[in-house]
């Protein structure tokens, strides 16, 4: 789920493997923007997912995944959000011209020299955070998902707050479901843009198919839709649910080397309307239906009002966890690791242990072999 920072406050994404750079940055830009920072790609392109960025400030050269490759996955994003992000790539003196013509071409903004000025920084980071508020702005007032032909959620917001009004006065049923692809990223990362694409469609083509005239849907992130079911109770709702499930889950893609599935889960809300709740929060509470259902080991269809088991998250172990644990075994204070790291700092020692193994076998054969010729 997307964080909700301040509305005044655009959000900036700054990668770069050197602290330095980032503090930096943090220090130029912190007062008019909600910064965030990560030491390499991978951290960078995680943080995209989950926040609404504004501006990519990135560096090249970084580990795990470097600036050409955060560049390549912005720009083929299944989520136009993303895709059509100002990255303005942050180079050295040293690097060519003929090497900025390459990342141009690949799809970079604009550049900005290290060590940049903060007049340099700050122009650039209000240049185009205001050029893409601009564009999200423009995007909201068409009220139609692009890719989809569905309402955006602002649209979702204004026709389903009427429809809940009605609702309301008249003491009529009213549900909302939220639905997701499981594993979205991993299906886009695996097979590309266009196969992704192509899922996101078909299953916006499938919720119109099965929804009624006076029904509202909405396409609200990548890979994330809502219905708006006027006149629907809880049980009917779960039956246009399983129907919708059914439907999608039947879906068969061909990625030219495969044929796959996807798996999509539902959360839903169907609010007592004789208590005094704003549309807002039966939204707020569909979404964190969905979220149950998303982490659910065993639910794929969640009320706002069920308990369902969760699977427990998977441990997120970075390279500065993996750093800190080899600290505190030189420090001697081992026993402050994490139980959740030992497995992962075990498989990063066990090449070394390897090479301390087959060093110490070859030391014994060659002493061996000195006693055997003494002899």
């Amino acid at each position: 789920m997307m964080s909700e920072q301040s509305a005044d406050k655009p959000e900036i994404l700054v990668v770069d493997d050197s602290k330095v750079i980032r503090l930096a940055a943090r220090k130029m830009l912190g007062t008019d923007y909600e910064i965030h920072l990560a030491e390499d790609g991978l951290v960078g392109w995680e943080i995209l997912q989950n926040n609404n960025i504004s501006v990519v400030f990135s560096d090249l050269i970084m580990p795990n995944l470097n600036g050409m490759e955060l560049l390549e996955n912005i720009r083929n994003s299944s989520d136009d959000r993303i895709a059509n992000l100002p990255v303005i790539i942050m180079t050295g003196h040293d690097d060519s011209e003929q090497g900025k013509q390459t990342v141009f071409d690949a799809g970079a903004t604009d550049f900005i020299s290290k060590p940049f000025e903060s007049i340099d920084l700050v122009s650039r980071a209000n240049s185009y955070a205001h050029l893409s508020r601009k564009v999200i702005e423009l995007e909201k007032k068409t009220g139609y998902d692009k890719l989809t032909g569905l309402y955006n959620a602002g649209m979702l917001e204004e026709q389903g707050a009427k429809a809940f009004s009605f609702a309301s006065r008249h003491k009529l049923f009213i549900s909302v479901a939220y639905f997701e692809i499981l594993d979205f990223q991993d299906l886009f990362l695996n097979y590309g843009k266009n196969v992704a694409q192509h899922i996101i469609v078909a299953v916006g083509k499938r919720l119109q198919d099965t929804m009624r005239e006076e029904d509202i849907a909405a396409r609200l992130a990548v890979a994330k839709y809502a219905l708006v079911l006027p006149m629907t109770n809880k049980k009917n709702t779960e039956l246009v649910i399983s129907r919708i499930r059914e439907s999608i889950n039947k879906l068969v893609f061909d990625t030219g080397k495969e044929k796959i599935r996807v798996n999509f889960v539902a959360g839903y809300t169907s609010p007592d309307l004789s208590s005094d709740v704003e549309f807002a929060e039966v939204l707020e509470q569909t979404d964190a239906a969905l979220q149950r259902a998303i982490i659910s080991s065993t639910e794929p269809m969640v009320s706002s009002d069920d308990e369902v088991e969760a699977a427990e998250p998977a441990v997120v172990i970075t390279e500065q966890d993996i750093e800190k644990a080899f600290a505190h075994i030189i420090e001697g204070s081992f026993y402050q690791i994490p139980d959740a790291y030992l497995a992962t700092v075990v498989e990063r020692f066990s090449p070394f242990l390897r090479y301390v193994e087959n060093q110490t076998e070859l030391e014994l054969e060659e002493n061996s072999t000195e006693k055997n010729i003494a002899l």
